[in-house]
């Protein structure tokens, strides 16, 4: 709904995104925007890899240079994240019921939300990744693989759900050497299975991408230039601005204006009420955020003395996408902002949901939380008034 409000105005990282689309697709930048002036059909955005701007050219092409044309590659993957989420749910063996808890909780959470509606390369770097830990559960090994590649091709930090896919393997191998006393060659197939694809996939289209959209001449150059820009955001002191620690995260500090629009009332030339039209900010539902230490100590729980698939699946998913950013902060002083947090956020809430479930917590309670679940998320609705 209201995609193309407000009428051309771009949200957040879009400065960035949509004007590179709009190269790559050979439309013009307006004047004192980003990359106005660059090289039509060249990908200027070369800290992140192309495809995710190829997207959004495409869909640029096909609806139009607006709103439309510029989210709709969003609102897709963020509809294929929550199916993916409901699927990962269903293939650990779980009810239909918990799947579709966990999937209402990740839909009402402000971050997902906002995200899945605005033209970034988030939730299409994250869409892949979901797919490919269903794939994973489900035994389609190739197939998680070259799922993991396009989540790369988007946005490098993909790698830290293959780093989540490639644990919970690990974890199983170690459990199957309990019960059979011996490694053999066999039981690493569903592995490499998974790195063949995904690295040769990545690399190889990678190049193709490069020769069609930038001027790299071999993926290995793009990538150490990404790399290389990547670690350079480094900050020696406290985070300014709208940076934040990861550890802030988990009290859904220094929330980000993405974009807001108020009108304001004066009198005698002086501002005195303020009332938002549109308020589109970087933040999770503080209601779910705010179990996540209840969900998750359950979630370890269940996982370690219960051997539970989607308990493990959190705990690992959670940690492979929200522990290394402190030690990125910590060694490589690296920026880091509250929106990196979104990949952990299925996680987060099919913990959540877990809590619900397998506590016996009264029903009031229960209702009660997801009440105010729906509550936080109309909180931070980011249309204030009903264009």
């Amino acid at each position: 709904m209201w995609l193309w409000w407000p009428q051309d105005a771009l949200i957040f990282d879009e400065a960035y995104y949509v004007n590179a689309a709009r190269v790559v697709a050979g439309r013009d930048v307006p004047a004192g925007g980003n990359y106005a002036g660059s090289t039509p059909g060249v990908d200027p955005n070369t800290p992140h890899p192309p495809l995710g701007k190829a997207l959004i050219a495409g869909s640029i092409a096909l609806f139009g240079d607006g709103g439309i044309g510029w989210r709709i590659p969003s609102v897709i993957a963020a509809m294929i994240s929550l199916v993916a989420v409901y699927a990962i749910v269903r293939a650990s063996g779980e009810t239909a019921w918990l799947g579709t808890l966990a999937v209402g909780l990740l839909a009402f959470d402000n971050l997902s939300f906002v995200h899945g509606r605005i033209g970034t390369l988030d939730m299409m770097s994250l869409a892949p990744i979901l797919v490919a830990a269903w794939l994973a559960l489900r035994g389609h090994w190739a197939m998680a693989g070259a799922a993991c590649a396009v989540g790369t091709l988007v946005k490098l930090t993909a790698i830290f759900g293959v780093m989540a896919i490639l644990a919970a393997f690990a974890l199983d191998l170690v459990r199957s050497h309990r019960r059979t006393r011996e490694y053999r060659l066999a039981d690493f197939r569903p592995a490499a299975a998974l790195l063949v694809t995904y690295v040769l996939l990545s690399l190889a289209v990678l190049w193709i991408l490069d020769l069609r959209f930038t001027n790299f001449a071999d993926p290995f150059s793009h990538l150490a230039h990404m790399v290389t820009y990547g670690t350079s955001l480094q900050t020696t002191g406290a985070p300014e601005g709208i940076a934040s620690y990861p550890w802030q995260w988990l009290v859904n500090d220094v929330e980000i204006n993405y974009l807001r629009i108020a009108v304001d009332t004066t009198v005698d030339d002086s501002i005195v009420s303020s009332a938002p039209m549109v308020d589109f900010r970087g933040a999770l539902n503080p209601v779910l955020i705010g179990a996540a230490p209840m969900a998750f100590l359950l979630a370890l729980g269940l996982a370690w003395q219960k051997g539970n698939r989607l308990a493990l699946w959190c705990v690992l998913w959670a940690a492979a996408n929200y522990l290394p950013y402190y030690v990125l902060v910590l060694v490589g002083h690296r920026i880091t902002y509250l929106y990196y947090v979104l990949p952990a956020v299925p996680a987060l809430a099919v913990a959540v949901a877990l809590l619900l479930a397998r506590t016996r917590l009264p029903d009031i309670v229960k209702v009660g939380y997801v009440i105010g679940v729906g509550l936080a998320f109309i909180a931070y609705f980011p249309f204030r008034q009903l264009p």
